[in-house]
C-alpha cells in the first residue's frame, strides 16, 4: 500500500530518519520543520496521512491536530502523533483535537510501518465506501415519549445484523438530548458527547465518525453514541448537521438511526435523508392523534407518504385500538405490532440484549421478522 506521508516536527534528525524509513517503504514523503510549516503544507498537497510530534515550540502537535481538522484539507486526513511523552492525558487530548492515533516514541520501525500501511488501508476503504455505497438509512421516531422507540431501533438493527458481522450494521442513538441505547446494549458510552467536536468543526465525515463506534461484544451491530446532557447540540449550525446527516450514511451497509420523540436540530435532515421513516404508534386515542400531527407534519415539508412506515407498540400490554382502527385513523397501512410479552423483554432487559438475539424464538422476534420484511419492500 502506498501513499503520501506528511512528517512535521522540530528535530532535523528526526525528519531525516522518517524520511529514510517512510521513503525506503515505499510511501511518498514530504516533511516539514514546525507546527505552521507543518499545517500550510497539509492544506497545499493534502497527503493521506500526517505523521506529527507533540512537542515542538510556538505550535505544538495539539495545535496542529486542531488546526488541520478545522481547515479544508481536515476531513479525510489521517493524523498520527508521535511523543516520548506517556501521560493519560496528553493521549486523550490529542484524540479529542482529531488524532486518529497516538504511538510513544520510541516506535520500533517496522511496526511504525506496518501501522501506517493498515491505517492508509483502512481509510481507502472507508473513502471508497464513503464515496461509493450508501449505506441504506432507517429512521425511527415517535411522537410521544414512552413508546418504546428505542427498542424498536435496537431490535430492527440486530436483526437487520444477522449473520452480516459487526460491520454491516450501525445503530445510531440520537434520542436527544440523552439516548439510552447504550445502556440497552451494555456499552459504556462517555459522559461527555464524544463526537460533538467533530461535528462542530463541519469536518464529520464518515471515517472520522468512524472512530467514534462502539460495541458490546455479545452484539453484532455498532453503536455511535448520542448526544450526552448539558451538550451544546443547539449551537452547531444547521449545515454541519445536514452535512451529518449525509455522512451518516457511509458508516455501513445498514444503519439505523433511533431519534426518540423529542424535536432537535437532528430531525429535519436525517428525515429528508433517510430511505425509511419508521413511526412508532401506541394504540391508544391519544397517542394515534399525536402521530396524525406528526405525518401531517412530515408531509408538510415536502417528505411524501411512500417512505414513511408504521409500526404499533404496545409497550403497555393494553390495546385499546386494533391495528385496523389504528391504520383507518392514520390512512395508512401498519407494517407490523409489536406486542410485549413482560416475561420475555424483561429477561432480555436484564442481560441488556435486544431480545431478538436473546431469545430467537420470542413471539416478538417474529413480529420484529415481519417487521423488517415489510421495510425491505420501501
Amino acid at each position: 500500500m502506498t501513499g503520501r506521508i506528511a512528517v512535521i516536527d522540530d528535530e532535523a534528525p528526526n525528519r531525516a530518519y522518517l524520511q529514510t524509513l517512510l521513503g525506503t517503504a515505499g510511501f511518498d514523503v514530504q516533511a516539514a520543520a514546525g507546527g505552521n510549516e507543518g499545517v500550510a503544507l497539509v492544506e497545499k498537497e493534502r497527503p493521506d496521512l500526517v505523521l506529527v510530534d507533540l512537542m515542538m515550540p510556538e505550535v505544538d502537535g495539539f495545535m496542529v491536530c486542531e488546526r488541520i481538522r478545522k481547515g479544508p484539507a481536515g476531513a479525510d486526513i489521517q493524523i498520527v502523533v508521535l511523543s516520548v511523552l506517556d501521560e493519560l492525558d496528553g493521549k486523550v487530548r490529542a484524540l479529542e483535537l482529531g488524532a486518529d492515533d497516538y504511538l510513544v516514541k520510541p516506535v520500533e520501525s517496522r511496526e511504525l510501518v506496518t501501522r501506517l500501511k493498515v491505517m492508509l488501508e483502512r481509510g481507502a476503504r472507508l473513502r471508497q465506501r464513503g464515496a461509493q455505497a450508501r449505506g441504506r438509512l432507517t429512521v425511527v421516531a415517535g411522537a410521544k415519549g414512552g413508546i418504546g422507540t428505542s427498542t424498536v431501533a435496537m431490535n430492527l438493527a440486530a436483526m437487520h445484523a444477522g449473520g452480516k458481522g459487526g460491520e454491516a450494521v450501525v445503530l445510531a442513538d440520537l434520542a436527544v438530548p440523552v439516548g439510552t441505547l447504550g445502556s440497552m446494549l451494555n456499552i459504556e458510552v462517555p459522559d461527555r458527547w464524544a463526537w460533538g467536536e467533530v461535528l462542530s468543526d463541519g469536518v464529520a465525515s464518515a471515517h472520522r465518525l468512524s472512530n467514534y463506534l462502539m460495541r458490546n461484544p455479545q452484539v453484532p451491530l455498532r453503536l455511535l453514541p448520542g448526544v450526552r446532557r448539558d451538550s451544546a447540540y443547539r449551537e452547531i449550525p444547521s449545515v454541519a448537521i445536514s452535512s451529518f446527516a449525509t455522512s451518516v450514511r457511509g458508516l455501513a451497509e445498514t444503519i439505523v438511526v433511533d431519534l426518540g420523540n423529542q424535536p432537535s436540530l437532528f430531525a429535519p435532515p436525517l428525515l429528508r435523508e433517510a430511505d425509511v421513516i419508521l413511526i412508532v404508534v401506541e394504540p391508544e386515542i391519544i397517542g394515534v392523534e399525536l402521530t396524525r400531527q406528526f405525518l401531517e407534519r412530515l408531509r408538510e415539508t415536502g417528505i411524501l407518504s411512500h417512505r414513511i412506515r408504521l409500526v404499533i407498540s404496545n409497550a403497555h400490554g393494553s390495546l385499546q385500538l386494533s391495528r385496523t382502527e389504528v391504520a383507518a385513523a392514520l390512512k395508512m397501512e401498519v407494517a407490523a405490532m409489536i406486542l410485549y410479552q413482560r416475561d420475555e423483554f424483561s429477561a432480555a432487559s436484564k442481560r441488556r440484549m435486544p431480545i431478538v438475539i436473546h431469545h430467537a424464538q420470542a413471539q416478538a422476534t417474529a413480529q420484529f421478522t415481519e417487521l423488517m420484511q415489510a421495510l425491505a419492500a420501501v
